[in-house]
């Protein structure tokens, strides 16, 4: 099997796998949606939920980077095992110290954060961080194991933590749900705890080397610690924008805050099912071609990344921005969400989604220059975007209000993954990441997709919301999957030829 076919194989094997937990994270939020609606409340809960957030993005955000290159190489030349115990440690040690932090100086991280709410709902929002400050050590613990499974080719099992906290959250909100906001975050908790027990019992069973004596001084964890620390920096530097954002979301209408989580919920949607299913499965590849020297075979695995990336997301955010108000209706609008928080999602899901190949695209980038090693030049492009970041998001918000937040985390991304690629194309092989051709046939075929769902969707309106947003994706899937085969996009013909491969396959053995 090719390597093009290898990586649609296991990135769609592993998609499908995690769909069913993507899914029911997805309905952990309609029944919050349900319980709550997007009042003062779960504005309240995603303030507060933002700081164990940005702690463990600072940490996960380290580690991903700069642990698989370094411990590849170390497990190549026969060694891996101290450096995975050490950080694993240092995990631990720097997590608990951030909750512990976190715990302590609440009021005042609330103040600065969400400093435009009302006094009680201040005080709401610091009795809720003080409950989630201890998802700072389970989320980081729970993201080291499941990086360190992933280096050792297990991909199914990290997928199944998110099922696991959603079923806690769903079962808690449906029978003790009248507990308030608070009891929401007591089952986050839980939920994660739940979760992080699984992957340690997963370590244990696969032997994975976390448990020793840590040694900082080992050559390798210094190496890996000297790269952690441009993207420690950057990642701190880069919480000023999500202090920005969240201060600019509480001085607008009350639910503001919740109707972007739920519209980011819904954007993350495609993105959780395919493209972080894409990533996990191509980042160890990419870092063992680096180990290797091979910049030719990395060039060729990213270029295909890129262009499957490109194949579902740029339809995916045509759909997204056709179908934002029957989706957010169909997906939320019950019990305590109104028609009003209905528009008031819709509105920010339509400027979320038109960043969604950046975003998406910025997933993956990055991961190529820290296969190869240089942590420095993400943290360049970063450092430079931020006041562009800062100052956007602040004019658009009092041009476009809640629509201004997502517009901004659109377009920043977006422009973020265009520099990546031009620096990328300097230093791989020649012609790598040609993907221009590629990005031009299907986004002609998501226009004409779209207009082609507008028109559907008015007409079947008249049959009901369910059937009518049915039939338009229906139509809409299939106009789209002929725009390919008449431009003649090879991915479409690679993926036609595994489906015949399997039936082939299954005849043989006269199934």
């Amino acid at each position: 099997m090719t390597n093009k076919k290898m990586l649609l194989y296991t990135a769609f094997s592993l998609s499908l796998v995690s769909v069913f937990s993507r899914l029911l994270g997805f309905l952990r939020e309609m029944v919050i949606a349900w319980r709550f609606g997007a009042g003062a409340g779960v504005d309240a809960y995603v303030a507060a939920m933002a700081v164990p957030q940005i702690l463990v993005g600072i940490i996960t955000g380290a580690l991903g980077a700069t642990f698989l290159p370094v411990y590849s190489s170390e497990r190549a030349a026969g060694r891996g095992g101290e450096l995975a115990a050490t950080t694993f440690s240092a995990t631990i040690f720097i997590s608990v110290a951030g909750g512990v932090l976190g715990f302590w100086f609440a009021p005042q991280l609330v103040q600065g954060l969400v400093g435009n709410f009302s006094p009680d709902q201040q005080a709401l929002t610091v009795v809720i961080l003080r409950v989630l400050t201890v998802v700072t050590v389970i989320g980081s613990v729970t993201f080291f194991i499941s990086l360190l499974l992933n280096a050792h080719k297990h991909f199914f099992w990290p997928s199944v933590p998110p099922l696991m906290m959603s079923i806690v959250v769903i079962g808690g909100l449906a029978v003790f749900g009248a507990s308030g906001i608070t009891g929401l975050a007591w089952l986050t908790v839980i939920g994660m705890f739940v979760a992080v027990v699984w992957l340690l019992a997963l370590a244990v069973k696969y032997g994975l080397p976390i448990i020793g004596k840590p040694k900082f001084t080992d050559k390798a964890f210094l190496r890996m610690a000297t790269l952690t620390l441009p993207i420690f920096a950057s990642t701190l530097f880069g919480q000023i924008y999500v202090i920005v954002d969240r201060r600019l979301a509480s001085g607008l209408d009350v639910g503001s805050m919740a109707a972007l989580n739920f519209a980011n919920r819904l954007v993350g949607l495609p993105i959780g099912l395919v493209v972080t299913a894409l990533v996990t499965v191509v980042y160890p590849t990419l870092a063992d071609l680096a180990a290797k020297g091979d910049k030719q075979g990395l060039g060729v695995v990213l270029t295909s990344s890129l262009r499957i990336l490109f194949i579902i997301m740029v339809p995916a955010a045509v759909g997204l921005v056709v179908l934002r108000y029957p989706l957010v209706s169909l997906a939320f609008e019950r019990g305590s969400f109104d028609s009003t928080a209905t528009a008031r999602t819709a509105v920010a899901l339509g400027y979320y989604a038109v960043g969604l190949v950046g975003l998406s695209a910025g997933a993956l980038l990055p991961r190529a220059f820290h296969a190869l090693q240089d942590t420095v030049t993400p943290v360049k492009i970063s450092l430079a975007l931020l006041p562009v970041s800062i100052g956007l998001v602040v004019v658009l918000t009092r041009a476009l209000g809640l629509g201004g937040i997502a517009l901004t985390a659109s377009v920043m991304p977006t422009l973020g993954a265009l520099v990546q690629v031009y620096v990328l194309k300097t230093r791989l092989r020649k012609n790598s990441l040609r993907v221009g051709g590629l990005l031009a046939k299907v986004t002609i075929s998501s226009v004409v997709m779209g207009l082609i769902c507008v028109f559907v969707l008015d007409r079947a309106s008249v049959f009901g919301q369910i059937i009518a947003l049915g039939a338009t994706v229906a139509v809409g899937g299939l106009v789209y999957g002929l725009g390919l085969i008449v431009f003649k996009v090879d991915e479409v013909w690679t993926a036609i030829g595994l489906v015949k491969d399997k039936i082939i396959g299954l005849r043989s053995k006269g199934v």
